[in-house]
């Protein structure tokens, strides 16, 4: 998924080079409240009204994860990206691991943390993939 396929889902898109701004789909948006950024790889959304970001995805028919290019598979991976993707591994390895110790030792987990767990999980999974293949 790239830019363009987010933008094409949505209304009263403006803007181009890689930064739009168009009205949010999860709330009543009468004018562009939405940002829409295109990074190396992924898209990245913001809406100033502050809508979380599973939201946005959600009311366009998409998850968070579909935001994530699959650009590195069979490309070069510089040293930055390598470096950024183990760090954002490793923030995503100790987040679901304090998810999964308030599970065990505290207290049943929210919907919020199930979902967010869900997330770390599926981010683990694609960045080992692609670090690792």
């Amino acid at each position: 998924m790239n830019a363009q396929d987010v933008l094409d889902r949505l209304e009263k898109v403006t803007g181009s080079k890689g930064k739009w701004m168009a009205c949010c789909p999860a709330h009543q948006d009468k004018s562009p409240s939405l940002a829409v950024t295109e990074a190396d790889d992924r898209v990245l959304v913001h809406c100033f009204t502050g809508c979380d970001t599973q939201d946005v995805t959600a009311a366009i028919g998409l998850n968070v994860a579909d935001l994530f290019y699959n650009k590195l598979a069979g490309a070069e991976m510089t040293e930055r990206k390598r470096q950024r993707f183990e760090e954002v591994l490793k923030s995503e390895r100790i987040q679901v691991a304090i998810i999964n110790a308030v599970e065990k030792v505290e207290r049943p987990l929210t919907t919020h943390e199930r979902d967010r767990r869900s997330l770390g999980q599926r981010r683990i999974n694609k960045i080992e993939g692609a670090l690792y293949e």
